[in-house]
């Protein structure tokens, strides 16, 4: 294996135990054409803890909205035939079972195992691609997204 992937995968495990702590925030740096670099952080709201069913013949499904507010912007998101579970990032895949992974602007940002809205602060103005992922257990995607075209003033 190459010494870049090992790097970049336990990179995206460290991500991953640091964004499914509860209420943990990710600080991580944003280009802003307009200036220096501004740093932006992801912070999870408070989780639902109730379970759904999952059927396992249904396919996944991902729905999200968003709010800006100034520099920040809220996602509330919710899944279909799709349970986020934390506990499991990095075993083995359980049918129906996963997390998220977050890009803003085709960049990796988070993995979220929890459902709840989440909010990116520090947003540089300007247009943006946010785009959350549906991924297996052991980050194997699944092939549904949902992207939310976002512009910051």
């Amino acid at each position: 294996m190459k010494k870049t992937w090992i790097y970049g995968a336990a990179t995206l495990m460290v991500l991953g135990a640091m964004t499914t702590a509860c209420g943990s925030k990710e600080e991580v740096i944003s280009s802003n054409a307009a200036g220096p670099k501004a740093a932006t952080t992801v912070a999870q709201g408070k989780t639902e803890s109730s379970v759904k069913t999952v059927t396992s013949s249904a396919k996944p499904a991902i729905d999200a909205q968003y709010k800006v507010d100034g520099r920040n912007v809220t996602i509330t998101y919710q899944t279909t035939n799709f349970q986020l579970s934390a506990d499991h990032m990095d075993k083995a895949n359980v049918q129906g079972e996963g997390h998220l992974h977050l890009y803003v602007d085709g960049k990796q940002k988070a993995m979220i195992g929890k459902t709840g809205p989440l909010t990116l602060n520090n947003l540089a103005a300007g247009k943006h691609e946010i785009k959350l992922e549906l991924q297996q257990n052991d980050h194997k995607d699944i092939n549904v997204e949902k992207i939310l075209n976002v512009e910051v003033k």
